[in-house]
């Protein structure tokens, strides 16, 4: 069935505007970010009603809360912006109804390529620590290689 297959096409269909205001204005505009919540928890939740796999939707709301939680743990402690944080728990439910594992390669994915990209900047000076970074290309990234790794059906 397609219907699952809703949030992640929304979230691939805003992921350049997204990924370029990012870069520009280090903000992921809630505009585009938070349509992404009822587009995949509706499609989520009829194909669940449909298919009777309703442990598959509870699967993906469980880790989409867990993301936001760990998340709010990150906005408090580390500054990540709450905007990463938004991006994250709807990367987290959209991924998750296909596999738990998926938010978590996908997060994974985007750390170690915003790591890769930062960490020679920093030892070349051209980056202070105290600098932000405009993370959500990296977890749009990491999105997209997650989704790549599920299987169509």
């Amino acid at each position: 069935m397609l219907l699952p297959w809703l949030g992640p096409a929304y979230l691939l269909a805003v992921a350049w505007p997204l990924a370029k205001t990012d870069i520009r204005e280090h903000r992921l505009p809630n505009r585009l970010v938070l349509p992404a919540l009822p587009i995949t928890l509706l499609s989520q939740l009829l194909t669940a009603w449909l298919e009777d796999a309703w442990m598959q939707a509870l699967l993906a709301l469980g880790v989409a809360a867990v993301a936001f939680v760990i998340g709010l743990l990150l906005n408090r402690l580390a500054s990540l912006g709450m905007g990463d944080v938004k991006l994250i728990t709807v990367i987290a439910l959209a991924l998750g109804w296909f596999s738990p594992m998926s938010p978590l390669v996908a997060v994974f994915l985007a750390f170690l390529a915003a790591s890769l990209a930062v960490l020679p900047l920093l030892i070349l000076r051209k980056l202070s620590r105290s600098k932000s970074i405009a993370l959500g290309p990296y977890l749009l990234g990491g999105f997209s290689a997650a989704l790549a790794l599920v299987p169509f059906s």
